[in-house]
């Protein structure tokens, strides 16, 4: 007689292939130094989407687990992944879509205009960084923003740093946990991580 998975193995197999994915990444991005700056920047908001919904699921099967591997900048982390879930969010229409993105130009527009105290020099304030890597365009402060979800007053470099320093912290302790092992106490037999060499 043959049994079928239940629905809770099904997830935890598919938790434990995203988290392997983002462990793969992880390690690839650890020994790229500089050119890690791009693929960290275009993979973090699915980073975030694998997290927080990894994170809801074992919340469900597991609380004791889902409770161990509680993570700071979890409210950041869930809604940077909103961005992944633009267009199939059941929730938003195209004009509620237009409407986010006009909230984030206008919140540009708020924090970084008429802020010089000389008159004169208004006409050249802008309310759009660009952001460059060894001389390639690669984004626009509006884009950030709504990728990483976060404020303008987040965008300053002083202040950007550290804050991505920290959520990137969180993320990689929540995937390097459940990717040396501890996840796989929940998981069955077939789905155990493979052994670290």
């Amino acid at each position: 007689m043959t049994t079928r998975p239940s629905g809770n193995d099904i997830a935890l197999q598919l938790i434990a292939q995203d988290l392997m994915f983002l462990r793969r990444f992880f390690q690839a991005v650890a020994t790229s130094q500089d050119r890690a700056v791009v693929p960290i920047f275009c993979l973090y908001n699915y980073m975030c989407l694998i997290i927080h919904e990894s994170h809801k699921a074992l919340r469900r099967i597991d609380p004791d687990l889902a409770a161990a591997l509680a993570y700071n900048h979890a409210p950041a982390i869930e809604r940077a992944r909103n961005s992944v879930k633009l267009y199939d969010d059941k929730a938003k229409t195209p004009v509620a879509v237009s409407a986010e993105f006009r909230r984030i130009i206008e919140q540009h527009r708020h924090e970084h205009l008429n802020n010089t105290w000389l008159p004169l020099a208004r006409p050249l304030e802008t309310d759009l960084a660009l952001w460059r890597f060894r001389g390639k365009l690669i984004s626009t402060s509006h884009t950030v923003s709504f990728f990483l979800a976060l404020p303008p007053r987040s965008l300053k470099p002083e202040v950007l740093g550290p804050v991505l320093y920290d959520i990137a912290v969180e993320q990689s302790r929540y995937v390097s946990t459940m990717a040396d092992g501890f996840l796989g106490k929940a998981l069955p037999s077939s789905t155990r991580w493979p052994s670290r060499t």
